[in-house]
C-alpha cells in the first residue's frame, strides 16, 4: 500500500475524543442518586422491578408494598437512562422483556422463589434459564480482604485455601447480587451517613444477564455501583515502604540514596513507628486491652519525637524532594489520654476524668471530631493520604453488622473529597462489594515464597471481577514463614527481582517487608547484576506511565480494570480460563510474569498466546497466536507480548517523578504488524475535576508493515488546568529495518546520531528508528511517514540473538584465562549492536556477518586452551542461540 493510500485510510478512521472545557473550580463530589427514573419502574403490589440496563434488572419484594429508594452500600446510582423494554400482563403473569432478557413473575404469589420468578436470555451466548435457587457453577471469583500469612493461596497456620468469594461474572452468563442486607445511606447533603433498612423480610436482588459479554456486565455494575476512581498520577510511580523504626536522619539518608543512584521515587510510606508504640507487644500474654478488649499500642496519633524531633520540617523536606507521604493508622483503640489531641477531643466528646475516648467509626460526631481535632492537623503538616491498616474488630459496635473495614474506607475517602482539591486517595483493606469506589487496596502480609509470587497475578486479575482494580501488594513478600530456619531468613535476590517485575506490570508498585533486620530491599544493597535489573524495572515502570494512566481512565469509563484476566477478551477460548499466571495489562500488553527460579541462567516459561499476532518484546519478533509456546528468560527479562500494530504512549527516559511528567513530552512506540487507533489520556494529575470534564485525549492512528509506516497524531481534544499548550512528540519504531526516508508534515528529516529535534536516528542496540519532532502547538496534527529499505533476512528475532550472544561473550570473558586473546569473532559478535549503531545503513550485511560468526563461535572456543567445562558451557549457550532462528 502506497503512503498516499495509507494517508487516506488513516484520515478516514473515526476520531473520538473529549472536547469538554472546564473551569479551575473545585470539582463536585459525585452524588449518590438512589431513586431510579419512574419510566424504568414496574410496580405491582408487593413487587417492584426496575429495568436499569438491558442486562440488569433490580427485583424487590416487600410485604407492605413499600420499597427502598435510598442508595445502598453497593448500589449508589439507580438514576440511569431508561432502556427500551416492554411490559405485558397475561393470565396473572407479568412479563418484562428487554433486548437481552425475558422476566416472568406470577403476580400475587409472594416472595421471590423458584415457582414464581423466571429469567431467560434473549440472543445471548451462552443461553441461560434462571430461577431463584439455580446453582451458579461457573462463577469466576472476586477477591479477599487480605493475604495475611498466606503462602500463595494456602494459609500457613491452618492449611486452608484463600476464599475469593463470588465475582460479578460467571461462565454461566448471569449473576445475582443479593443486596437485601446491605446498609443504606441517608440524605444528609453535607455527608451522607449509614442507616439501617426498615424491613427485615424484604428482598432486594439485582440480576445481571450478559452471556459472555463480561465487559458489559462490569460496565453495567460501574454505572449503578459507582465507577473505579482514578488514583492521582503520582500513585502509579514507585512507593518505598518498610516496617522499620526510621528516624528523621535515616529517612533523609534513604531519599538521598535514591537520588544518588538515579532511581525514580514518588511515595514515601511511614509505618506505625511514626507515633509512639510503647504499649505494643506481640505476645498475647502481655498485650494490654482497651475499653473494648482490643489491643492497645497499634493506635497512635502523636509523633514519636525521639525519632522525629520536628516532623513538620521532615515533611516539608520530603515535599521539597517532590515526594508524597502517607502514614500508617490502626484506629480501633480510640483516643487515650496520652495523645496530644486528647484534651480537645475529650472535651468535644464530653468525656471526663481522663477516660479514653472510645473509637466508633459509625458515630458521625466521633468521626467529625476525629478529623477536625486529630487527623486534619496532621494532614496540614504534609501528610498527603492515609494508610488504613488493620482495624481490629470486624464490625461496628454502634451499628451491628456494619463492617468497620468497609465503613472506614468510605469515611476516609469521602472526607478527603470534602476537605480539599487534591484527588482523593486512601490505601486500605478490601471491605466488600462497593469498596471499589475507594482505592487503593492493601493486600496484607504475604509470606515470602515463590508460591506467593505465582499466586498474585491470578489474585490481582480476579479482583477485577468486582472492579477492585488497584491492589497494592507487599512486593517481595512481607514475612518469612514462622518455621523458616535462621540461616534462610534473607532475601532471595532472584525472587525479589521477579516480584518487582510483576510489580512494574501491576496497578501499584510498592515494596514492603516486616520489621526484620535481614529484609533490606534497597536496590543498591544487591549485586551489580541484581541492582541493574531492579533499577531497569523501576525505570520501565516510569516509562510506561502514560499507557498505565490512559488505562486507568478507561477503567473509570468502562469498569474494566487495568490488570484483568484473558477471558475478558477471549471468553470462548478454554485456555483463557486455564492460564492463571497470565493477564492483560491495559488493552495491548499481555504479561506472563516469571514465577519460578532459573536453571542454567534462564527460566523457561510456558505461555498461551491468544489468537492474532503478537510482538515479542524480548525477541523483537512477530509471533502468531492461538497456541502455547515455551520461551527462556534471563534475570532482566519479562515475558511481555504486545498486540501487533499497537501504539504505546510512554514517557521519555528522563522522567523521575510522575507528578512532573505532564510537560508536553510524549514518546509513541509504534509496533510492527498492522494498523491501530488508540488514544492517550491526560489531566491535571491530582484533581477531582477529571470526573467533570477537565481532561484531554489525543487520538493516534497508525499503519506499520515491513516496507512503510504512517502515524497521525491528531489535535488534542479537551482542556484541564495547567495543560501545556505545546507538545513534543518522539516516534519510535522498534524492530525496524533501516529507513530510506522519513517525512514529517511533508518535510524530509535528515538522519543524525544524536537524535536532535527535526531529525531521525537509528539505535543499533535496540534496532529502533527514532524520529524527534520539534515541539508545536497541541492543536495541530502531526503526520509522520517512513519508508524502509527491504527488510533483511534474519532481522526477525535478531534482538534476542544479539542479547544472548552479548551475555555469552561477557560470561566467556569472565572465564577466560590470559594471556591467550579471545578470538576476534567472539569480540565482534559481542558488540553487534554497536556495529549496527555505527552503520545502520549496512544492516543487512552486518546481520549476515553476525549470524555467520555466531555459527562458528563454539567451534573456535573449542579449539582454544579454555577449560573443558568452559568450552561445554559456552557451546550450550551458543547452541540455544543458533536454534532460536
Amino acid at each position: 500500500m502506497a503512503l498516499l493510500e495509507l494517508r487516506g485510510v488513516l484520515a478516514g478512521l473515526a476520531l473520538t475524543a473529549s472536547t469538554a472545557l472546564a473551569s479551575p473550580a473545585r470539582a463536585e463530589i459525585p452524588a449518590m442518586r438512589g431513586e431510579a427514573a419512574p419510566a424504568a419502574i414496574v410496580q405491582r403490589g408487593q413487587v417492584r422491578f426496575t429495568v436499569l440496563t438491558p442486562g440488569l434488572i433490580r427485583m424487590e419484594w416487600s410485604p407492605t408494598g413499600r420499597f427502598v429508594d435510598d442508595p445502598s452500600q453497593v448500589f449508589i446510582d439507580r438514576n440511569q437512562p431508561v432502556p427500551n423494554f416492554t411490559t405485558t400482563t397475561r393470565n396473572g403473569e407479568l412479563l418484562i422483556e428487554t433486548a437481552a432478557l425475558r422476566l416472568t413473575y406470577a403476580l400475587g404469589s409472594g416472595r421471590f422463589a423458584s415457582q414464581n420468578l423466571h429469567i431467560s436470555s434473549k440472543k445471548l451466548a451462552p443461553a441461560f434459564s434462571w430461577r431463584p435457587g439455580t446453582a451458579e457453577n461457573g462463577n469466576l471469583g472476586g477477591t479477599a480482604r487480605t493475604v495475611d500469612r498466606y503462602s500463595g493461596a494456602v494459609h500457613i497456620d491452618d492449611g486452608k485455601r484463600l476464599d475469593l468469594g463470588q465475582g460479578l461474572i460467571s461462565r454461566d452468563g448471569w449473576h445475582v447480587v443479593d443486596d437485601t442486607k446491605s446498609f443504606l445511606f441517608d440524605d444528609d447533603k453535607q455527608w451522607q451517613w449509614v442507616k439501617k433498612r426498615n424491613c427485615a423480610e424484604c428482598q432486594d436482588l439485582y440480576f445481571f444477564g450478559y452471556g459472555h459479554e463480561y465487559g458489559q456486565a462490569l460496565g453495567d455494575y460501574a454505572k449503578v455501583a459507582g465507577r473505579q476512581p482514578m488514583p492521582p498520577r503520582f500513585a502509579f510511580g514507585y512507593w518505598w515502604s518498610r516496617y522499620w523504626n526510621y528516624s528523621d536522619r535515616e529517612m533523609r539518608d534513604l531519599v538521598r540514596q535514591f537520588e544518588r543512584y538515579g532511581i525514580p521515587l514518588d511515595v514515601m510510606v511511614i509505618d506505625m513507628d511514626w507515633h509512639r508504640t510503647d504499649d505494643l507487644s506481640w505476645d498475647p500474654k502481655y498485650v494490654k486491652r482497651d475499653v473494648f478488649g482490643e489491643s492497645v499500642g497499634w493506635t497512635g496519633y502523636s509523633w514519636n519525637r525521639s525519632l522525629f524531633p520536628e516532623p513538620q520540617r521532615l515533611l516539608n523536606w520530603l515535599r521539597s524532594r517532590k515526594l508524597k507521604t502517607t502514614l500508617n493508622l490502626h484506629p480501633a483503640s480510640g483516643i487515650p489520654s496520652s495523645e496530644e489531641s486528647y484534651p480537645a477531643f475529650a472535651k468535644a466528646m464530653g468525656v471526663t476524668g481522663g477516660a479514653p475516648v472510645p473509637f466508633e467509626a459509625a458515630d458521625k460526631r466521633f468521626v467529625k471530631n476525629w478529623f477536625d481535632i486529630t487527623l486534619t492537623p496532621l494532614a496540614a503538616q504534609g501528610v498527603d493520604f492515609w494508610w488504613l491498616d488493620w482495624q481490629q474488630w470486624p464490625e461496628s459496635k454502634l451499628v451491628p453488622g456494619l463492617s468497620n473495614t468497609w465503613w472506614l474506607n468510605y469515611v476516609f475517602y469521602t472526607q478527603m473529597q470534602r476537605a480539599g482539591q487534591d484527588r482523593a486517595l486512601i490505601y486500605h483493606r478490601w471491605g466488600g462489594l462497593g469498596n471499589h469506589r475507594y482505592q487503593i487496596g492493601f493486600s496484607g502480609d504475604a509470606v515470602i515464597s515463590w508460591d506467593s509470587l505465582a499466586y498474585q497475578p491470578y489474585f490481582t486479575s480476579t479482583a477485577s471481577n468486582v472492579l477492585y482494580g488497584y491492589w497494592s501488594h507487599d512486593i517481595g513478600g512481607h514475612m518469612f514463614a514462622d518455621d523458616t530456619p535462621e540461616s534462610q531468613r534473607k532475601i532471595d535476590p532472584e525472587l525479589y527481582v521477579r516480584w518487582m517485575q510483576f510489580g512494574a506490570f501491576s496497578p501499584i508498585l510498592r515494596t514492603h517487608s516486616s520489621k526484620e533486620a535481614g529484609l533490606r530491599k534497597e536496590p543498591w544493597r544487591f549485586s551489580p547484576e541484581v541492582f541493574a535489573a531492579l533499577r531497569q524495572t523501576i525505570e520501565r515502570r516510569y516509562e510506561m506511565a502514560p499507557y498505565i494512566y490512559t488505562a486507568s481512565r478507561e477503567a473509570y469509563d468502562t469498569g474494566v480494570s487495568i490488570l484483568r484476566p484473558l477471558y475478558y477478551a477471549w471468553p470462548d477460548q478454554p485456555k483463557a480460563y486455564a492460564v492463571e499466571g497470565q493477564y492483560m495489562f491495559g488493552n495491548d500488553m499481555l504479561v506472563a510474569p516469571v514465577t519460578q527460579p532459573m536453571k542454567d541462567g534462564s527460566a523457561i516459561v510456558s505461555i498461551w498466546l491468544p489468537p492474532g499476532r503478537w510482538y515479542d518484546s524480548n525477541r523483537g519478533a512477530l509471533i502468531e497466536g492461538g497456541r502455547t509456546i515455551s520461551l527462556d528468560y534471563g534475570l532482566d527479562e519479562v515475558p511481555l507480548f504486545i498486540r501487533a500494530g499497537a501504539v504505546l504512549p510512554t514517557n521519555p527516559a528522563s522522567v523521575r517523578k510522575l507528578q512532573d511528567s505532564d510537560d508536553g513530552k510524549l514518546v509513541l512506540r509504534v509496533f510492527p504488524g498492522g494498523r491501530s487507533t488508540s488514544r492517550v489520556y491526560a489531566d491535571a494529575g491530582n484533581s477531582e475535576a477529571y470526573r467533570n470534564g477537565e481532561h484531554a485525549f489525543t487520538t493516534i492512528d497508525s499503519v506499520r508493515d515491513t516496507s512503510q509506516t504512517a502515524v497521525i497524531v491528531h489535535p488534542r481534544q479537551g482542556r484541564y488546568v495547567g495543560m501545556a499548550d505545546d507538545r513534543q512528540i518522539t516516534v519510535e519504531l522498534p524492530a525496524a529495518a533501516f529507513p530510506r526516508q522519513v517525512k514529517v508534515n511533508g518535510t524530509i528529516y535528515p538522519r543524525s546520531d544524536d537524535a536532535r529535534e527535526g531529525s531521525w536516528s537509528y539505535d543499533g542496540e535496540t534496532l529502533t528508528a527514532r524520529i524527534v519532532v520539534p515541539a508545536q502547538p497541541a492543536d495541530q496534527r502531526i503526520t509522520a511517514e517512513v519508508t524502509f529499505a527491504p527488510e533483511p533476512a534474519g532481522v526477525d528475532g535478531l534482538l534476542y540473538r544479539m542479547k544472548r550472544t552479548a551475555a555469552a561473550v561477557a560470561w566467556l570473558k569472565d572465564q577466560w584465562a590470559p594471556p591467550t586473546p579471545l578470538p576476534d569473532d567472539v569480540s565482534l559478535a559481542g558488540q553487534i549492536g554497536q556495529l549496527i549503531h555505527y552503520h545502520p545503513e549496512q544492516l543487512a550485511l552486518l546481520i549476515r556477518e553476525f549470524d555467520a560468526r555466531v555459527a562458528k563461535l563454539a567451534a573456535q572456543v573449542n579449539e582454544s586452551r579454555a577449560k573443558p567445562e568452559v568450552k561445554a558451557e559456552f557451546a550450550r549457550r551458543m547452541r540455544a542461540i543458533t536454534q532460536s532462528r
